[in-house]
């Protein structure tokens, strides 16, 4: 390797070193109520960014929404407004490297000599930027904040639901204080038949995810009502439902004694769940309705250029 090779890789992963040197911090800084919220919000803004990048974009710009690359909102007819810095996030790559190989006959005599191409992978410092540092044509929303009864695009999600749900779902009178439940020994779910229709779709949001994670490997009764709240508030967001009643003032003892590790493994499943369900959901309403929004053909081509 060239000395100048060399110095660029040492200067790569200083940089790179510097910005995870804080995310195993930033992890437990979350882990309180308020942040905890605002981090779950976060991630249904941008989830289709791996868990770290999540975690770099919210400690750079707790503000962000709908971040993407420069060339990908150029593509969308924004531009990335003059003096904006980007945010900085982990991405992988790769590098190309050639080598000679000898070539032998079937006897072991040398014949020739050929190129041998060999890629090398690694992960460098990339950037991304927010839509409010960026201007040009507006992106319409997926869903409006929900005010009274669903909307026609919210029932029709809630139809998706139903349909993507493995379980039955049955909707009867539930005594006591449950809104719903999810049953292990008949594998259904059933919920309160006379909630809202609002609280009924936050229900079955909340027992799906427990049918997703919780139906084989059971964890502490604590952890399983964290992860299916949290997945809710996080599908919940992006759809546009309310989610101005949901408290995570519970968030700091659950957390008190776990280390980081645990409390990674834990945000991965809450992110990657959700993420499955709000994908599952939006490819359901590509087929049903064309053409696509806007907003979802920005995530698609984000998800595609996103760096992990």
């Amino acid at each position: 390797m060239k000395k100048t090779d060399k110095k660029q890789a040492k200067s790569r992963q200083e940089a790179l070193n510097e910005l995870t040197a804080g995310l195993e911090q930033s992890i437990k800084d979350f882990m309180d109520g308020d942040k905890y919220r605002a981090f779950l919000s976060k991630m249904s803004h941008l989830h289709n960014y791996s868990l770290n990048n999540q975690i770099l974009i919210a400690r750079q710009r707790p503000d962000a929404t709908l971040c993407a690359s420069y060339t990908c909102w150029k593509s969308l007819n924004r531009q990335v407004k003059k003096g904006e810095s980007g945010i900085q996030i982990i991405c992988p790559s790769s590098i190309k490297s050639q080598s000679l190989k000898d070539v032998r006959d079937e006897n072991g005599r040398h014949v020739k000599q050929e190129v041998v191409e060999r890629i090398i992978p690694f992960f460098k410092v990339g950037y991304t930027f927010d839509i409010k540092q960026t201007e040009g044509e507006p992106l319409p929303e997926l869903c409006h904040n929900l005010e009274g009864s669903l909307s026609d695009r919210q029932k029709q999600i809630k139809d998706i639901l139903l349909d993507i749900c493995p379980v039955p779902v049955r909707f009867q009178a539930i005594s006591g204080d449950a809104n719903g439940y999810y049953d292990l020994i008949q594998k259904e779910i059933v919920i309160d038949s006379s909630l809202s229709e609002a609280q009924s779709l936050k229900t079955l949001i909340h027992e799906m995810a427990h049918e997703k994670l919780h139906s084989a490997d059971l964890p502490d009764k604590h952890t399983a009502e964290v992860q299916a709240e949290s997945i809710a508030f996080i599908v919940c967001q992006y759809l546009g439902l309310d989610t101005s009643e949901y408290s995570f003032g519970y968030i700091s003892s659950w957390s008190s004694g776990k280390d980081v590790k645990e409390l990674k493994a834990s945000l991965e499943t809450i992110r990657s769940t959700s993420n499955e369900m709000i994908d599952t959901v939006e490819q359901k309403l590509t087929k049903a309705e064309k053409p696509v929004q806007a907003i979802a053909e920005a995530a698609e081509t984000v998800q595609k250029r996103r760096c992990r």
